[in-house]
């Protein structure tokens, strides 16, 4: 379990950490110095039973919120710290509102020094304590008080926590590892150490994992999980890793950045959120106001973009964008705290909902709803919810990042989805069973339109299809829809265009009686028909209209064009085609030469020629020096003939 202090500067957060540790946090000289924490302070309390409690100490001087936002993300528990003789001060509510913001799920109120006061000055401060934590996540929690100076009550805090820790669950750690920095240094014989709160799964020396945002790679030397050696580290606990990489260097890792598994490192420049504005604001938070974001142990300027009426008033919620000037690592769930401009006030705080929105369209009704659906607790409704919403489908790489899914059960949720996975497979995108049904519907109807508007023609290409059809879909994804509809023969893919299966292109009138006097001749030349001039000549044609009428006829199908001025019927072609498979079965890997083709087809060698380059082209043979190998079977390449 990992426990952070809370409270106003000089309220006895680390002598008391000290008390129940023995552990003095305030490690920096400057600390020492001044007599008050600067930064995070660590210690680790072993107990009886073999765990350990870990302490986060912050600091409680406003200048050093940043330092204390640090500390505070990825706890188990709050520990609220308020001093008997001050009570609640300026920086008890900043820092209650911030674990409230932050959704911490539990904690309690430690009141300090009560050595220096009366008894009824203590029950008095627990007036107050009870009403600042009212309605907020401390509401009710135990109000314990305490004197690290003479010890009273802190075996009773000591007994506190324990009995917290007897009750508290085991964190899930289904999902992929994730660690935030908050601290790095260099150990003499062990190189580079990163610490960090763990917010997801587990890692196991050796591991191989991704320094984000900058994306560099690493592998995992040692562990120490609570401040004990170990081999695995898992969520819940604040982990210390060795890391070591080839292009790993000491000034590119900083606080705020993330180790973690590969799988998740996605940084982003944005992220839509839900947002709620603290009740004692002055005024409402309007569109692009800048302001200061924390999250996880980063802190970077961004801006905020309304998603709603423009503006969100004192006490309210909304959807919001949050625009930054750089990446960082964000996922869904993600609890992240807004401070003004100038860094002096917290002034919001919210809940990442989706990581990876667009840059265009953020409020529009299509994408609210989406954010909605993304909103919901669970992974599976939520999946469910956007394939219902979205007839173009869902990326579900997003997805599975958003939700830090793991191979494994990202698979699991998309059968349990039932839904269709289309696209490279690198980037898939999901469709729900009806979506993907009506997505082959309309291209059955937009290819039966173009039938009927282009009766005289074979059928469109792929990308003219794709055209035609009333959902946006990328050309990876539509191929996949075209190779289910050919699969199922629903469609006939001939060449390079789709038809309907019984269709049939017909001549117009003027070209069906042009065809009714070249087919014979072609026929009678069958492997060796006459070139576009001498046929002219015997038909009495002009060659330029002759030339065009074969072209459209070999888009019918009709005949096949195999040079500039050739046109074979596909029975001659096809008969040809088994000639040149037949002679690279027999000569192997040696490969057949035009001449053997030439012999073995008894054609003219120029032709010969042309025919061997024609299925070059066609992806039938493939030719090395002068000779050339069968690629692929005749009945792949010209099975629709």
């Amino acid at each position: 379990m990992i426990i952070a202090t809370a409270g106003h500067i000089d309220h006895g957060k680390s002598l008391l950490v000290k008390a129940l540790t023995g552990v003095d946090t305030d490690r920096l000289p400057e600390e020492k110095a001044r007599g008050m924490s600067i930064d995070l302070g660590f210690a680790y309390q072993p107990m009886e039973d073999g765990r350990v409690c870990g302490f986060v100490d912050v600091p409680g001087h406003e200048r050093f919120i940043r330092n204390m936002l640090a500390g505070v993300t990825g706890i188990d528990y709050a520990m609220l710290i308020v001093a008997a003789d001050d009570g609640p001060m300026p920086q008890t509510r900043e820092h209650l509102a911030i674990l409230n913001l932050l959704g911490v799920p539990d904690g309690v109120v430690a009141l300090t020094k009560i050595d220096r006061v009366e008894p009824e000055r203590i029950a008095e401060i627990r007036g107050e304590i009870e009403m600042l934590v009212a309605g907020t996540c401390l509401d009710g929690a135990d109000i314990l008080p305490v004197s690290a100076i003479t010890g009273d009550g802190i075996e009773a805090m000591q007994e506190h926590l324990a009995a917290v820790m007897d009750l508290t669950e085991a964190r899930d750690s289904s999902g992929n590892f994730r660690l935030a920095i908050d601290r790095s240094f260099t150990v003499q014989g062990a190189g580079l150490v990163v610490t960090g709160a763990v917010f997801s799964g587990t890692v196991s020396v050796g591991d191989r994992l991704v320094l984000s945002p900058q994306g560099t790679e690493v592998r995992v030397r040692g562990i120490h999980a609570q401040n004990r050696q170990a081999e695995t580290g898992t969520v819940g606990e604040r982990c210390a890793l060795n890391l070591t990489g080839p292009d790993l260097k000491r000034d590119d890792v900083h606080r705020g950045g993330w180790v973690m598994d590969a799988a998740i490192h996605a940084p982003v420049a944005r992220f839509d959120a839900r947002l709620r504005v603290l009740a004692d604001e002055a005024r409402p938070l309007r569109h692009w106001t800048p302001v200061h974001v924390h999250l996880g142990a980063a802190e970077v300027p961004g801006r905020i973009a309304i998603l709603g009426e423009g503006a969100i008033p004192p006490g309210g919620d909304g959807l919001v964008q949050i625009v930054l000037p750089r990446r960082i690592g964000a996922l869904r769930g993600d609890g992240f705290i807004l401070r003004d401009q100038s860094a002096r006030r917290t002034i919001a705080g919210g809940t990442v909902i989706d990581p990876f929105p667009p840059v265009r369209g953020r409020a529009k009704p299509e994408r609210i709803a989406f954010i909605e659906a993304m909103e919901e607790p669970a992974a599976e409704d939520a999946l469910l919810k956007l394939l219902e919403q979205h007839p173009g489908g869902v990326s579900l790489k997003n997805f599975a990042a958003s939700w830090n899914l793991t191979a494994e059960d990202a698979a699991a949720l998309w059968e349990l989805a039932a839904l269709r996975a289309a696209g490279p497979d690198s980037d898939p995108i999901g469709f729900s069973p009806d979506h993907w049904d009506a997505l082959q519907d309309a291209v059955e109807i937009g290819l039966r339109q173009w039938h009927e508007a282009n009766p005289d023609k074979s059928g469109p290409a792929a990308n003219a299809l794709r055209a035609l059809q009333p959902v946006r879909l990328s050309v990876a994804v539509f191929g996949d829809v075209l190779a289910g509809l050919v699969e199922a023969e629903r469609l006939l893919h001939l060449g390079s265009g789709y038809c309907l299966p019984g269709f049939e292109p017909k001549l117009v009138n003027k070209d069906a009686a042009l065809w009714r006097k070249v087919e014979p001749v072609l026929i009678d030349g069958h492997m060796q028909p006459p070139v576009v001039a001498v046929l002219s000549e015997q038909l009495g044609a002009p060659k330029r209209d002759l030339e065009r009428f074969l072209v459209r006829a070999a888009r019918l199908g009709l005949v096949f064009q195999v040079s500039k001025n050739r046109f074979l019927m596909p029975e001659a072609l096809l008969e040809l085609a088994d000639s040149a498979e037949a002679l690279a079965a027999e000569t192997g890997e040696e490969g057949f030469g035009a001449a053997q083709f030439r012999d073995r087809a008894n054609i003219g060698r120029n032709l010969a020629i042309e025919i061997l380059e024609y299925f070059d082209r066609q992806g039938l043979t493939w030719r090395s020096d002068n000779t050339r190998k069968l690629r692929k079977p005749v009945e792949q390449v010209f099975g629709g003939i």
